[in-house]
């Protein structure tokens, strides 16, 4: 009679881990693909440094398709040398309108025939919907053609929600 209750105990347990939500605090594999541009944003970085504003869309894990603005400070130099990118902000919006508010900051390389490679670690601050609770540390790589404004970019890291 105790080996019944001790094997009930057990697989009512596994029952329970099964249909439970995976927990907020597990992080998820997360990764991805964007193209976007450069756009116009309001100077909000201070005297000595430029506000690059940029619009993404994508496809990613936990997202689906998502799209994406932000801006980012750096040095008015960034068409002609490597310079750092800091105080970034971006808000993504995943395809069920929930969205990720990040912050971010990395650095550019030194464009080659205007275009430059750059690299970020974006760092997730706020969320609605679905990713109300979330956390995570995402990296994004890529390159901008300042021939174009086109920007193009992968993304990886996790995600907790």
């Amino acid at each position: 009679m105790t080996r019944f209750f001790v094997c009930a105990a057990l697989a009512l347990t596994l029952l329970i881990g099964a249909v439970l939500p995976v927990s907020a605090t597990e992080q998820r594999s997360f990764s991805g693909q964007f193209t976007g541009s450069g756009i116009l944003a309001e100077q909000r970085c201070g005297p000595g440094a430029l506000t690059v504003g940029h619009e993404v869309s994508g496809v990613a894990t936990h997202l689906g398709r998502f799209t994406g603005s932000g801006t980012n400070c750096t040095e008015f130099t960034l068409a002609t040398e490597a310079v750092a990118i800091w105080d970034g902000i971006v808000t993504i919006r995943a395809a069920d309108g929930s969205t990720l508010t990040m912050t971010s900051e990395g650095s550019q390389d030194a464009p080659v025939a205007g275009v430059a490679s750059y690299t970020q670690t974006a760092t997730v601050v706020a969320g609605t919907g679905r990713y109300e609770d979330a956390s995570g540390v995402l990296v994004l790589t890529g390159s901008i053609d300042f021939n174009t404004f086109a920007v193009t970019g992968t993304v990886s890291g996790w995600l907790s929600y």
